[in-house]
Order: structure tokens, then C-alpha cells, then sequence
């Protein structure tokens, strides 16, 4: 990471603090998230760029996922586009997800103030309220044609907007706005965003599809996730499991488990990590166990049993109370 993304993920960090989000941070290349920040019942999964076009389609493909199985909110936080800055207000998109500029968030979360503002190729546009943008209208007098002519839009373009078909340009928003004196953009409630994701994604080699096959056996559903420090997720009625998939342990695998065991405290899920030959053990509170044993399972209990079961031996040791 370098030092000028380090910044700005601590920046982006630090506002979710100060609004009393807990928070995980990454330090994985390549990962469809840096940050994780969990408040009450608003679960945030955050891209932090220096110039969100660097955001990859395969990033943003894993971003949805994961935010479509945990039920979150998908956010990019950066500071340019292309050449050009980020507009304070503004909201901007990127592969259907929501993107701003850190002083937008912090509006956002600080002081509640939702942007109106998206920009979209040819320059910056807002949704407007059409049946207010009709009712306003009509009460001062005005027919589609003479309203139409003030705004110097044509008559068509007018009835678009009222019926909520059209956005309309800020210009135009502007000169409506000062025309009944009354505000009639709609807010963007970017902390509620709802994406559409492809859940199907194939194995990226032949011990992943013999685990997660394994895994959708024991009557757990699963999603391959390829741009995070685990490489799936798991799930059994409430109990969720980030799953990391590796042939042997190595310095990475303790690296990767380390993140999951903190990613895990925020999102209460569970971690575990899946190894072709190893030792049973626990990094953090992520289990790391050999194959063999999810072979000798006999359902989706009883491996979150033994995931349990090895928490509750590495708390006793650690004398750490019990989160669940």
C-alpha cells in the first residue's frame, strides 16, 4: 500500500470512528475492500482509490457479493476521477457502485446530509421530485409550453421530469429551484444502496472445487469470492463463515487468517481456513484445519461445532470471554 493510499484509508477510517462505526482494516493486494465498518444495524464494505477508475471489474463484481450476501452497503471512497477531482456533494458510480470524495462522506455521516448531486457523462444532473415539480407548477400558474420555455427545455423534456422519467440537469435543477423558491432534488441515500450481484462464480483451481463442493454437500450455501484475504463465504441459517482455502500454511496464510479473525469481530461471522495438510490450530479465532477433517464432517453442525469448540480452547487460553 502506498503511502498516499495509507492516508487516505486512515482519513476515510477515522470518519467511520468518529460516527461510532467499528471498524477492519485490510492490507491485502488486490482486495475488493480496505476497510469494514459495522454501526448498529448499517454494515459498510469500503474501496478506498486515489482515482476511482483504477476500480477493476472483478473488484467490483466481489464488492457486490460480498455485499449481497452480508446484506451491507458497497461504498468507493476516492479523490479523483481520471484527471479530473471528486466534487464535494457529488456522487459518482462506478460498475453500479456508489463513489464520493472523503469530505462528501463525511457529510453524509457527520452532519446528515445526504447528496442530491450524480455525475454522469456530459456533466452533473439531479432526480427531482416530479409530483411536487407538477403541483408546483400548476399552482403558480404555469403550462407545460411557458414552464418548458423558462427552463429552455423542450415541452417533452418537462413532462419526463414530472413524471420522474427523466433526470434533469443541475442547471435546470438550479433554475427550477429558484423559480418556486423550494428545494425539489431527491436525496441519494447512499448508506442504503442495494446492488445486484452474480453469486455463480466457478473455482479457481481443483482443491477450491473440491472444498466448496464439499462445503454446498454439507447443506451450506456458498459464494467464491476472488479479490478478499478469504475465498469464500459460507453460510448455515445466521451463522455466516468468511472461508480461506489454501494447499499448505505459509506466512501469507497466517497473514491472510489474521485479517479474516479481524474482519470476522466486525461483521459477526466466523473464520475458517481450510488446508490441504496441516495441523489443527488457531490464528487469532480463525481455525485452521486439514482437509481431512471437513471430509470426515458429517453436516453443517457439526463443522461449526469444531469451530466453536476450537474458539472456546484458544479463549480458556487466552482467558478471553466468550463473544457469542
Amino acid at each position: 500500500m502506498t503511502m498516499e493510499k495509507a492516508r487516505l484509508v486512515r482519513i476515510v477510517e477515522s470518519i467511520l470512528h468518529g460516527t461510532g462505526f467499528k471498524t477492519a482494516r485490510m492490507d491485502f493486494k488486490g482486495s475488493c475492500f480496505d476497510l469494514v465498518g459495522n454501526k448498529l444495524f448499517l454494515l459498510l464494505f469500503v474501496k478506498v482509490l486515489q482515482n476511482i477508475d483504477s476500480l477493476t471489474q472483478e473488484q467490483a463484481d466481489d464488492l457486490k457479493r460480498l455485499a449481497k450476501f452480508f446484506q451491507a452497503t458497497p461504498l468507493l471512497v476516492g479523490i479523483k476521477s481520471k484527471n479530473d477531482e471528486l466534487e464535494e456533494g457529488v456522487v459518482y458510480e462506478r460498475f453500479g457502485i456508489y463513489a464520493l470524495n472523503p469530505q462528501t462522506l463525511y457529510d453524509v455521516l457527520v452532519e446528515n446530509e445526504l447528496p442530491a448531486i450524480f455525475a454522469e457523462r456530459g456533466g452533473f444532473y439531479v432526480n427531482v421530485d416530479g409530483e411536487l415539480l407538477r403541483k408546483l407548477r400548476e399552482r403558480r400558474g404555469y403550462s407545460v409550453g411557458e414552464l418548458a420555455r423558462m427552463l429552455g427545455v423542450s415541452r417533452k423534456s418537462l413532462q419526463n421530469y414530472e413524471r420522474g422519467e427523466q433526470a434533469v440537469s443541475l442547471d435546470v435543477a438550479l433554475r427550477l429551484e429558484e423559480i418556486f423558491d423550494e428545494p425539489i432534488a431527491k436525496p441519494i441515500d447512499i448508506l442504503t444502496a442495494k446492488v445486484e450481484a452474480n453469486l455463480n462464480v466457478k473455482p479457481e483451481n481443483q482443491l477450491e472445487r473440491e472444498i466448496l463442493e464439499r462445503l454446498k454437500g454439507l447443506g451450506m450455501g456458498v459464494i467464491k469470492i476472488r479479490k478478499a484475504p478469504f475465498n469464500a463465504v459460507s453460510r448455515e441459517d445466521e451463522v455466516r463463515i468468511l472461508t480461506g482455502i489454501d494447499s499448505k500454511k505459509t506466512s501469507t496464510t497466517v497473514k491472510r487468517a489474521q485479517m479474516v479473525s479481524e474482519v470476522s469481530k466486525i461483521i459477526h461471522s466466523d473464520g475458517l481456513f481450510i488446508i490441504e495438510k496441516t495441523k489443527t490450530e488457531v490464528i487469532g479465532e480463525v481455525p485452521l484445519i486439514p482437509k481431512e477433517t471437513l471430509r470426515e464432517v458429517k453436516d453443517a453442525d457439526e463443522l461449526i461445532d469444531i469451530i466453536e469448540s476450537l474458539k472456546r480452547e484458544i479463549r480458556k487460553k487466552l482467558f478471553i470471554p466468550n463473544q457469542r
